[in-house]
């Protein structure tokens, strides 16, 4: 019961380690590691590598865009959600006196490309949560004419709550308001359908079990049509023409949005990551790291701690947050015992991926409590 869906020595480092750090990085597959060497086996072969680098990249495009139900030439690769999300808010036709909106469940890199607007007198609407959650009608209830995009994270990297937002898109689908939808904290631990907004955004390197180095950036070309703020060599259709000096055409698709070659080691790292991912299933891994989140969400219940994320296994993924004034300090007793987690900002959360088990959960648990009690006989307090 609630057995790991992959094998731990097939990656590096678990053999040693209780890696419940997922929101945060996964540790590296073997396979993973392969793929990075064969990139630089191909750079020897010159312009043979150049084509291998091609298809490799044609390929992860497929992948991913089969994960997501979506179109490979809808997908575009850039270097990290940061960069994506500036480049539309820097790309939109934005007119004073627009809106758009954010909440307070929202990670760094969706909040602060958009306060850069407010010099442009553009309205920044923010819409808090309630107990850790933001749902669809908190949305819509502050969505008016002027709205103009909704920002949102798929599941939260504050609490780990996942928004229902195939509803809110059905919504906004009636108005001029666009969806950019976050899934660096769902993709590769529960289903995303790219076509239910209007832009998907996600990091390489955490649940799609990459490395650093790339954004996998998907747009509906059926509601939007937007011109980057910037333009590269492989975002034009022939970057040889003969008014190369005078004038460009954009690529019709997603590459325009592409200025130059991407992070091809971690393309051919997220090659054979997504189809690893593919071929166990993400039906299957949400159902796993659902069944674990419940079972673990009742022990750290047991522990007396307060868990911020939602019970009910629909709201939530594979992060579990808890609040707790020493979080980082419960993160670095944890890290002396070979334990990963994330802890900081008034909490410390817990990531479960397909490597994870109930011997995993077992243990953080069995260490965490005496952590507990060591930290309240200094003072501490469960925040």
């Amino acid at each position: 019961m609630m057995r790991a869906l992959i094998d731990k020595s097939e990656f590096v480092g678990l053999e040693n380690t209780t890696w419940l750090y997922s929101g945060a990085e996964t540790p590296t597959h073997r396979g993973s590691m392969a793929a990075v060497e064969d990139y630089m086996r191909s750079r020897s072969l010159g312009p043979i590598g150049r084509d291998r680098n091609t298809s490799v990249e044609n390929n992860c495009k497929a992948l991913l865009a089969q994960m997501m139900n979506g179109r490979p030439e809808d997908i575009a690769f850039m270097s990290n959600s940061s960069e994506v999300i500036s480049m539309i808010a820097s790309s939109m036709d934005w007119q004073a006196g627009d809106n758009l909106i954010l909440h307070t469940l929202e990670f760094p890199s969706g909040v602060l490309p958009w306060l850069k607007l407010k010099e442009k007198g553009i309205e920044i609407r923010i819409v808090e949560d309630t107990n850790g959650e933001v749902g669809v009608d908190d949305i819509l209830r502050v969505t008016d004419e002027r709205t103009r995009l909704v920002m949102t994270s798929h599941v939260s990297y504050l609490t780990g709550a996942r928004l229902d937002y195939r509803s809110l898109y059905r919504k906004l689908k009636e108005t001029r308001t666009l969806l950019l939808l976050d899934v660096t904290q769902s993709l590769g631990v529960v289903p995303v359908q790219m076509y239910e907004a209007d832009f998907v955004v996600c990091s390489s390197y955490k649940w799609l079990l990459s490395t650093h180095g790339a954004a996998v950036f998907g747009i509906n070309r059926e509601r939007i049509s937007l011109v980057p703020a910037y333009v590269g060599w492989r975002s034009v259709k022939d970057m040889f023409g003969p008014n190369r000096f005078q004038a460009f055409e954009l690529q019709d698709d997603a590459r325009r949005f592409e200025l130059g070659y991407p992070s091809y080691p971690t393309l051919y790292s997220m090659n054979f990551t997504v189809q690893l991912l593919l071929n166990i299933g993400i039906a299957n891994i949400e159902r796993h790291v659902l069944e674990l989140g419940s079972y673990l969400i009742r022990g750290l219940k047991e522990l007396g701690l307060e868990v911020m994320t939602p019970v009910q296994p629909e709201k939530r993924a594979g992060n579990i947050s808890v609040r707790h004034e020493a979080g980082e300090q419960i993160a670095e007793g944890l890290l002396k015992e070979q334990i990963y987690i994330w802890g900081g900002d008034g909490r410390f959360r817990i990531s479960l991926h397909l490597f994870n088990d109930k011997d995993d959960v077992d243990w953080l648990l069995n260490k965490l409590a005496p952590l507990l009690a060591g930290i309240q006989g200094e003072g501490g307090e469960n925040g």
